[in-house]
């Protein structure tokens, strides 16, 4: 069984390269997924109303 500190070094600058575009892609596609859809929408529409309002709390 290999160890991690053995892979680790093992590791090349574009294996790096590689391993960090695959974790870029999997968290975007996680909030993409959070965030997307019709399930938030209103949420996001009050967000989206926040600059506007008169700042006066109720």
């Amino acid at each position: 069984m290999i160890r991690f500190s053995e892979w680790v070094s093992a590791l090349t600058p574009a294996n790096y390269a590689e391993v960090s575009l695959v974790l870029f892609l999997a968290v975007f596609a996680a909030v993409a997924v959070r965030h997307g859809g019709k399930r938030r929408a209103a949420e996001h529409d009050a967000c989206a109303r926040l600059p506007f309002e008169d700042g006066e709390l109720s």
